[in-house]
C-alpha cells in the first residue's frame, strides 16, 4: 500500500534532497538542526522530522541521537516505480528526548541491534509533547516503516487511555519500551521495577538501617507501583512495618529537560516536611532521636538528586545524616560532585530487546509476547 506524503513534507524533502545530491552538504557533513530548518521553511519540527526521515530512507543521511544528522551519500538511489513512500524495511524508534541518559542509551542499544541486523532505523524525538507522540504513532504510514518501538512520556491517566486507543487501532506492529499495557496485545520490554525497589531497599537493610523511606513522583504509573511494591516486600521480609510518614507517592510528573532537577527538588522539600518533622539534623551536642529517618529509596535518579539538594537546604550532610539510593544509574551529575548510589539499569539491553521484540512481532504477528523485564544491580557509591 502506498501512502501519499503531504505536500509540505514533500516540498521540504525535495529541497533537502537537492541540496544533498547537489553537494551543498558534502559527504560526512552535518545538516542544520531540525529547529533551524523549521525556522527556514516556516513549519513545525514534526514536518521537518518527517522530511528528514525520508532522506534517511533513501540512504542519503544518517540520524543519530545527540550527534545530529550527517550526509552519508551524495548519490541518489534509483527510484522505485511504486513511488517515493514504498516500504524500505526500516524500523522506527519514537522517544521523548536524548537529553535523558537512560533514554539515549536505550536508543543506542536499539540502533546497535539494528546495525547488526542491517536494518534501517528512523528515530523520532517528541520532547515532552504528548500530542506529538500521538501524532507520530497515528501517522507511521508517512514514514514508510514496518513497525515502531515507542518509549512514551505519559504524564496522566487520561493520556494513557488515549494512547491505548491509538495502539488498539494501529495497523502497524508497535513495541512499548519501559511501559506495559496488559490486555492490548502490545509487546513490551521494561525495567523489572519490583526487583529494583527490592534490591535498593535490601542494600540499605544490609547496613543495619531500619527507618527507611520511599519517595516517588508519577505514582499512578504501573512501573512506579512495582518499585514501591519491591520496597514494601523487602521491609516485610526484614520484619519491618512501613511508616506512612516516610512514604510520599506524588501522582504528578512535570518533566523539564532544560531544568531537570527543579521539580524533584521541590518534591524533596515537601518530602522532608512530611517524612521527618522536624528535619532529621541532630542539634549540636544533642544525640539524635530514636525515630530519626535514616535512609530513603527514590524511584529514580532525578528524584534522588532532588532530594539531595533539598537535604542540603536543610543543613543535612549526605550520607552522614541521611543515606539516599536512586534507581536507573542515568549518569546524572550531582551538584556537590558526589556519586549517587543507585540501581544500575542496563538501558542498552532494553533497547536491544525492544528491537528483537519488534522483529519477532513483524515476522510472527499472531504470537503473543509476554512482558520482557530487564534486571540490573546496585552500584554502591557515595550516598549510601
Amino acid at each position: 500500500m502506498i501512502s501519499r506524503i503531504p505536500s509540505k513534507i514533500s516540498a521540504i524533502h525535495t529541497e533537502l534532497r537537492q541540496r544533498v545530491l547537489g553537494g551543498i552538504w558534502k559527504l560526512d557533513e552535518k545538516l542544520p538542526t531540525e529547529t533551524e530548518l523549521a525556522a527556514e521553511f516556516d513549519c513545525s519540527l514534526g514536518t521537518v522530522a518527517k522530511a528528514m526521515a525520508l532522506l534517511a530512507h533513501e540512504g542519503l543521511v544518517e540520524r543519530r541521537p545527540r550527534a545530529g544528522t550527517r550526509v552519508i551519500s551524495n548519490a541518489a538511489v534509483p527510484a522505485s516505480p511504486s513511488g517515493p513512500a514504498t516500504d524500505l524495511d526500516a524500523f522506527a524508534f519514537i522517544y521523548p528526548s536524548d537529553q535523558h541518559d537512560g533514554i539515549w542509551r536505550t536508543v543506542k542499544g536499539f540502533q546497535a541491534a539494528a546495525n547488526k541486523a542491517s536494518r534501517r532505523v528512523v528515530t523520532l524525538s517528541t520532547g515532552t509533547d504528548y500530542a506529538k507522540e500521538a501524532e507520530y504513532l497515528s501517522r507511521l504510514s508517512e514514514f514508510a516503516v514496518r513497525g515502531a518501538v515507542f518509549y512514551p512520556l505519559i504524564q496522566s491517566p487520561q493520556e494513557q487511555v488515549q494512547l491505548s486507543n491509538i495502539l488498539v487501532n494501529s495497523r502497524f506492529p508497535i513495541v512499548l519500551a519501559d511501559l506495559a499495557l496488559p490486555g492490548l496485545g502490545c509487546p513490551s520490554v521494561m525495567v523489572d521495577g519490583f526487583h529494583a525497589g527490592y534490591t535498593a531497599t535490601r542494600h540499605l537493610l544490609a547496613q543495619g538501617l531500619t527507618r527507611i523511606g520511599f519517595l516517588a513522583n508519577h505514582a499512578w504509573a504501573p512501573s512506579v507501583g512495582e518499585r514501591h511494591q519491591g520496597y514494601l516486600w523487602a521491609l516485610e521480609e526484614a520484619g519491618l512495618a512501613p511508616d506512612p510518614r516516610r512514604i510520599l507517592l506524588d501522582p504528578t510528573m512535570r518533566p523539564d529537560f532544560d531544568d531537570p532537577l527543579k521539580d524533584p527538588t521541590e518534591l524533596g522539600i515537601r518530602y522532608f516536611e512530611q517524612a521527618s518533622p522536624p528535619p532529621p539534623v541532630p542539634a549540636k551536642n544533642k544525640a539524635p532521636g530514636i525515630d530519626v529517618l535514616q535512609a530513603v529509596v527514590c524511584v529514580n535518579d532525578h528524584i534522588a538528586a532532588g532530594l539531595i539538594l533539598a537535604a542540603e537546604k536543610l543543613g543535612l550532610t549526605i550520607p552522614k545524616h541521611l543515606k539516599i539510593v536512586g534507581i536507573d544509574d542515568s549518569g546524572l551529575a550531582l551538584p556537590n560532585r558526589q556519586r549517587l548510589t543507585t540501581y544500575h539499569v542496563p538501558f542498552e539491553d532494553l533497547g536491544r530487546s525492544a528491537f528483537e521484540l519488534l522483529s519477532n512481532r513483524i515476522q510472527n504477528p499472531d504470537t503473543v509476547n509476554p512482558v520482557t523485564r530487564i534486571r540490573g544491580e546496585i552500584i554502591a557509591r557515595d550516598t549510601a
